[in-house]
C-alpha cells in the first residue's frame, strides 16, 4: 500500500511515549538515548568489550532478523541478557514450549494454562541511584560512527516519526473525537483508574461490544500495545477491583472481571500463535494451509479504506479509524467481516491498513485476529470450525446489546465462518443511529431509521443524492468464499490435554505493511507491482480472483488462472514503500 507502516496517530503516541520515558528516567538519575537510525547499525557501535546488552525477544520473524543484525555486529567481549517481556504470563511458568507447541483451540489455554498459571507480580521500579549511570561522554571513537543523537522532546521526534507539531486544530466541520489519546505512563494509569469504577470495570460484560461511551471499554490497549503499561499491571489492579465489589452485580450470568481477563489472555495467546507457527501466519492461506478464492480490487479496497463502501455502519467504523487511530473491538469485526466474506479482498490488505492506522497496533494480536476472521489460523478439522475460536458458545448467551449481538460466532460454527453481517449488527449496536450519522455526515439528511435497512437506504438514497456519497452500498449480501486444503496440507499442530473451548477474542485486526506476495494469490497492485519479502518464496498454488463488481451492488468476482499472478512470494510480511 501507499502508506507508512507506522501512520502520523502511532507515531505522536510513540513520541510522547518517549519523551515521558525519558522525564521519568532522568527523575532516577538516567536518561533516554535515542538515535535516528536502524538498531542494527546504531546499537553494535555503542557498545564496547566488557559492556552489556539486555533487551526484550520477540516472536515475529521481522523484529527477529532485526535481533540477528544486531547480535551479529556486537564486538567480542560485549555480553547479552534477554527476557521475553509484555506478557501476563511468564514465559517460564506455562508449562509448555511455543515454538513446538500450544493448546489449541484458546479455549483449552484460558480454561486451562490461564486458569492454573498466576500471573507473577510486577518489579518495582527503579529508585534514584539503582539504575546504572548514563556515560557522561561516549568514546571518541564511537562518535562519527553513530547516527544522530535525537532530543526526546516532541519538536526533535515529529519529522522523524512523521506527524504534525503542533498538533493540527480540527476542522471546524470535523467530528469531535470520543477521547483524547496520549502516550506515556502517566495517561495509561490515569486511564486504568478512570476505568476500575462500578461504572466501567464494574459493567464490562455488558459494555464490552458497544462502539461509543466514555466508560463501555478500558481503552487502555493502546498503552499496552506500546509498553507504557504492563499488562500484569493491569490484571492486579482488576482483582483489587473484583475484591471490593464482588458482590455488586445481581445478575449471576455477568462475570466482569473474568470476562476481561478474558481478553488479556487472548492477547498473551496470539503471541504463542505467532511463536508456534513462525511465518505461516503471515502467508495468505495461513497455518491452516487453506485455500480459499481471495481476490484484489483497487476500487473496492480504496472504498473500504477511505469509508465509502455506501455501507453506512461500515463507512463510520472506518473513518474513525482514519481520523483517530482507534476502533472499538465489535467494530474491527464488522469491518473485517465486510472486507473478507463481503468483498472477498484477501484479507492481508485489512492487516496491512490497520497495522498503518491503529494506535493499539502489535503484530500477534493483530495479524492472529486478522487471520482467525479469514479462518485460515489453523485448522482443527470438523470438531472445532472456527479454528482458534473453537466451535462458537454452547450456553448462557446473551441476545442483542446485552451480549451476542447476533451471535455470529454461533451462526459460524455451522456455516463454518464466523460473518458479521453489518446491518444486522448495526441494529443491536447503532439503533438511534447517532455513532454512524457523527462519523458520515453525507447521510445526516437521510431519514430517521433508514440507515441500517438495506432497501430504506437505498430508497432515501434516490431523493438525496448530493454530498458524493455512494448510491448503493458495494456489497449487500455475504459471498462463499469455500475453503479447501492446498496440496500437502495438514492440520495446525498438538493441542493439550487441556479441556474447553472459546470463541470471542480481541479487538485486534492485524496487521503489517508492504507488497510481497504470499503463496495463493498474494499481493497484486494495479500497476502489477511485486516484492518479495524477508527470506524464501513459493509458487502461486490457488487460484486468484480478480476484480468485478456488478450492478447490483454486490462485490462479484471472475476467476483468472494461478498462473496470472506473479509468481515471487513472501515467507512473511512485505516491505513497505515507506517505512518510520
Amino acid at each position: 500500500g501507499d502508506h507508512r507502516r507506522t501512520a502520523e496517530h502511532r507515531g505522536r503516541f510513540i513520541a510522547e511515549s518517549l519523551a515521558e520515558f525519558d522525564r521519568s528516567l532522568r527523575g532516577v538519575g538516567g536518561r533516554l538515548l535515542i538515535l535516528g537510525g536502524r538498531p542494527e547499525d546504531a546499537i553494535p557501535r555503542l557498545l564496547r568489550p566488557g559492556d552489556i546488552l539486555a533487551f526484550q525477544r520477540e516472536d515475529a520473524s521481522e523484529e527477529q532478523a532485526v535481533e540477528e543484525g544486531v547480535l551479529k555486529g556486537l564486538a567480542p567481549g560485549v555480553s547479552v541478557q534477554t527476557h521475553f517481556g509484555q506478557n501476563l504470563l511468564h514465559r517460564d511458568d506455562l508449562g509448555f514450549n511455543p515454538k513446538e507447541s500450544i493448546p489449541l483451540p484458546f479455549g483449552k489455554y484460558f480454561y486451562g494454562t490461564c486458569a492454573e498459571v498466576l500471573p507473577r507480580r510486577e518489579l518495582p521500579a527503579p529508585r534514584r541511584g539503582e539504575l546504572p549511570p548514563f556515560p557522561k561522554a561516549l568514546a571518541a571513537e564511537q562518535l562519527p560512527a553513530l547516527p544522530a543523537e535525537v532530543p526526546a522532546d516532541m519538536a526533535a521526534l515529529a519529522p522523524l516519526m512523521h506527524f504534525a507539531w503542533p498538533r493540527k486544530a480540527r476542522a471546524a466541520d470535523a467530528p469531535v473525537p470520543e477521547f483524547d489519546w496520549r502516550g506515556g505512563e502517566a495517561a495509561a494509569i490515569a486511564q486504568l483508574e478512570a476505568y476500575l469504577t462500578p461504572s466501567g470495570l464494574g459493567s464490562y460484560h455488558r459494555t464490552r461490544n458497544q462502539l461509543q461511551g466514555a466508560m463501555s471499554f478500558s481503552r487502555v490497549s493502546p498503552w499496552l500495545a506500546n509498553g507504557c503499561i504492563s499488562a500484569r499491571t493491569v490484571y492486579w489492579r482488576a482483582k483489587e477491583f473484583e475484591r471490593a465489589n464482588k458482590h455488586k452485580e445481581k445478575d449471576k450470568r455477568f462475570d466482569h472481571v473474568h470476562k476481561f481477563i478474558f481478553q488479556l489472555c487472548w492477547r498473551d495467546y496470539f503471541r504463542l500463535y505467532v511463536a508456534r507457527f513462525g511465518t505461516r501466519v503471515f502467508f495468505v492461506e495461513g497455518p491452516a494451509r487453506r485455500g480459499r478464492p481471495w481476490r484484489r480490487d483497487v476500487d473496492a479496497e480504496r472504498r473500504w479504506k477511505e469509508g465509502q463502501t455506501g455501507v453506512p455502519l461500515v463507512d463510520a467504523l472506518m473513518r474513525e479509524l482514519r481520523q483517530t487511530g482507534f476502533m472499538a473491538n465489535r467494530g474491527r469485526y464488522i469491518v473485517a467481516s465486510y472486507l473478507v466474506f463481503y468483498l472477498g479482498i484477501d484479507w492481508r490488505v485489512g492487516a496491512d491498513w490497520f497495522e498503518s492506522l491503529l494506535l493499539d497496533h502489535d503484530v500477534y494480536s493483530n495479524y492472529g485476529e486478522w487471520a482467525s476472521m479469514a479462518n485460515v489460523a489453523v485448522d482443527l478439522g470438523d470438531k472445532y470450525p472456527l479454528g482458534l475460536k473453537g466451535r462458537g458458545p454452547s450456553s448462557g448467551r446473551l441476545p442483542g446489546a446485552r451480549g451476542g449481538g447476533g451471535d455470529p460466532w454461533a451462526k459460524g460454527a455451522g456455516a463454518g465462518d464466523a460473518a458479521f453481517d453489518p446491518w444486522e449488527q448495526a441494529l443491536h449496536y447503532d439503533k438511534t443511529e447517532a455513532y454512524t450519522r457523527k462519523w458520515v455526515p453525507e447521510v445526516r439528511m437521510l431519514p430517521t431509521g433508514s440507515l441500517h435497512h438495506v432497501d430504506s437506504l437505498i430508497a432515501a438514497m434516490r431523493t438525496n443524492s448530493e454530498g458524493g456519497y455512494p448510491q448503493k452500498p458495494l456489497a449487500v449480501e455475504q459471498i462463499g468464499l469455500g475453503r479447501w486444503p492446498l496440496e500437502g496440507g495438514a492440520r495446525g499442530g498438538v493441542t493439550s490435554a487441556a479441556s474447553g473451548d472459546d470463541h470471542s477474542g480481541r479487538g485486534g485486526g492485524g496487521s503489517s505493511r508492504g507488497k510481497g506476495a504470499g503463496k495463493g494469490g498474494g499481493w497484486r497492485r494495479g500497476r502489477g507491482e511485486q516484492s518479495a519479502s524477508r527470506r524464501g518464496s513459493v509458487a502461486e498454488s490457488a487460484t486468484v480472483r480478480s476484480a468485478a463488481t456488478d450492478s447490483g451492488g454486490n462485490s462479484g468476482a471472475t476467476m483468472a488462472p494461478a498462473n496470472s499472478a506473479p509468481k515471487t512470494a513472501g515467507a512473511r510480511r512485505w516491505k513497505p514503500r515507506a517505512q518510520a
